[in-house]
């Protein structure tokens, strides 16, 4: 029990010193290196020298990550060893699916490598490979090579702390690596490749420790991840990306601030929007507004105007990495938009709908009362005028003006009326 709390107290420490992230999001991603003119594409087994058995199967996490039509979306996992509940994938990109390829069945490629009396795993030559892919007239033979070994660490630790209690614990560590190679059937060349490699651990202690998964199946997982980055490498897909969303110091604006914030974190961008952007036409200096709208045109794809806004706010605040990093990815991101176009599956439009910008800074006041009071809402600034409505209280109305003691408010439709500010909060 001892052990149980050691670790909680130790990720809640942790939790509470990460500075926690604004707003989180699936964003269409340009790959590491575009092959955008590749269309049809065959996947060699790789060699896994250890374990044969794993040939087929890293092949198969390619080709499944390949005709995936929502790549890289996926329901977040827990965080903060499980004190974070995990939130299903969200995307505001509407219309594009990532199954971009024409991926050759298996079969198909096992026949021909027959028929010429090749191996059929990537232990095979470049020149090799793109005689396959002529044959299955494709434009990219992709082979590689994988590996991983393991190791077991005896102790009586959790997390590397020492425990209180005399517990007998096994810590199992997973490395896994590997290369991609992407011949061009054409040439006969290397026209692109990856390395990477990935690890994962597990530790469990006393009667626990049977629980801890087989090596080859923590591996299946690494082999998973580098699947990933190998599509990553040259395949457009969704990436999840965690926004600080940046807070205008401004007096003026602090409060429409934290109210557009309150909008986009509960996924309301077209209320957020008009916020945003008179923010930034009222002060067209300032980096945070420009970095700001720059962030909800990315969030929905419309990389040229997320490129347009974040070059803003790079250019007031050249020292800020974060601009710079989001200007260069919303720049690869115009290139991806471009692909998208030409194989006619583009971006759909995203029309910000929501109040007009020229009202979305306009002050606001709010009703005294509750929703069983009625306020009387004059013709003029003058209570001896003629009452024009009574509103519930605890309802919002935007200012047009102020005149004298009385507020001139925005009633439904095109009706106007006064309100004394003794009934306003």
């Amino acid at each position: 029990m001892r052990i149980s709390i050691l670790i909680i107290s130790i990720c809640c420490a942790i939790n509470f010193s990460l500075s926690a992230q604004d707003i989180e999001s699936f964003i269409l991603k340009a790959p590491e290196k575009p092959f955008y003119t590749v269309k049809k594409i065959g996947v060699l087994e790789f060699d896994c020298s250890n374990n044969r058995r794993m040939n087929q199967m890293m092949t198969d996490f390619i080709v499944s990550d390949l005709l995936d039509q929502y790549r890289g979306i996926y329901d977040k996992q827990s965080k903060y060893w499980g004190l974070k509940k995990g939130k299903e994938g969200q995307t505001y990109v509407k219309g594009v699916k990532t199954d971009f390829y024409q991926v050759i069945e298996r079969d198909q490629l096992q026949k021909v490598l027959k028929e010429q009396r090749l191996s059929v795993s990537g232990a095979i030559n470049e020149g090799s490979a793109a005689e396959v892919g002529r044959i299955l007239g494709l434009d990219v033979i992709i082979m590689g090579n994988v590996s991983y070994n393991h190791r077991d660490e005896k102790g009586t630790s959790i997390l590397g702390l020492a425990s209180s209690s005399n517990s007998n614990c096994t810590k199992r560590v997973v490395n896994a690596k590997g290369t991609m190679k992407m011949v061009s059937v054409e040439t006969a060349q290397i026209i692109g490749t990856k390395t990477a490699q990935t690890s994962m651990s597990m530790q469990k202690c006393d009667d626990q420790r049977s629980a801890i998964p087989r090596p080859e199946v923590m591996a299946e997982s690494c082999l998973k991840q580098l699947a990933r980055e190998f599509t990553d490498y040259f395949a457009p897909g969704y990436q999840y990306i965690e926004y600080d969303f940046e807070r205008i110091k401004l007096k003026a604006f602090r409060a429409k601030g934290k109210e557009a914030l309150g909008f986009v974190q509960n996924g309301d961008l077209d209320h957020a929007f008009p916020i945003v952007y008179a923010m930034f036409e009222a002060d067209p200096y300032n980096p945070k507004a420009a970095y700001n709208l720059g962030i909800l045109y990315e969030m929905v794809g419309s990389y040229t105007d997320a490129y347009e806004y974040y070059g803003i706010a790079y250019e007031l605040d050249y020292t800020n990495e974060k601009y710079g990093e989001a200007t260069k990815r919303s720049k690869a991101g115009i290139g991806l938009n471009e692909y998208l176009e030409d194989i006619g599956r583009p971006v759909e439009a995203y029309t910000f709908t929501g109040d007009g910008v020229a009202s979305a800074l306009a002050d606001r006041v709010a009703v005294k009362g509750s929703s069983g009071d009625r306020v009387s809402v004059y013709e003029l600034p003058d209570k001896g005028s003629g009452v024009t409505a009574k509103v519930p209280g605890g309802l919002e109305f935007k200012v047009i003006e102020k005149s004298g003691s009385f507020y001139k408010i925005q009633l439904r439709g095109s009706k106007t009326g006064f309100i004394h500010k003794s009934d306003v909060k």
